[in-house]
């Protein structure tokens, strides 16, 4: 069966102009025009398309699915190839929770702090207090940033 870009697009929910940019990407294989030079999708480049959308929306950044796409292209890669290229990403995503548990923690102390703010007298030794507490969060984070 084949599709024009309207019905590809209905079909995966998406909209016209992700698809051009999936093209654009280069994240497709060519895509067949017809004689008035429209694109036509096959239930093969519709199969293609669901893939990188289900990339998408595990969050996997254009760069990824692109190199991620080479190597299913490419004859010379191996299974092991694509599983280490999933296994880097999932690195990625381990260590971005790692870095927004320090950001939650940051934020649930920092509502902690005008929790005692409000019951306290001293203002300004609290504020020290936090002072030394942010210095500490912002280490954190810039480690899980290197």
């Amino acid at each position: 069966m084949v599709y024009s870009i309207k019905e590809a697009a209905d079909k995966l929910k998406v909209t016209k102009h992700t698809l051009y940019y999936y093209e654009k990407a280069d994240l497709l294989p060519p895509i067949a025009r017809d004689h008035k030079g429209n694109r036509i999708y096959t239930d093969s480049d519709i199969s293609w398309i669901y893939l990188i959308c289900c990339l998408r929306d595990i969050h996997m950044p254009i760069q990824f699915i692109h190199t991620y796409v080479k190597l299913l292209f490419d004859e010379n890669s191996s299974l092991q190839n694509r599983k280490e290229m999933l296994l880097t990403f999932q690195e990625k995503v381990n260590q971005d929770i790692q870095k927004y548990l320090t950001i939650q923690q940051l934020i649930s102390k920092k509502i902690a702090f005008y929790d005692e703010l409000q019951d306290s007298s001293n203002e300004l030794e609290n504020c020290y207090n936090y002072k030394e507490d942010w210095a500490h969060f912002k280490k954190i984070l810039e480690e899980s940033n290197e």
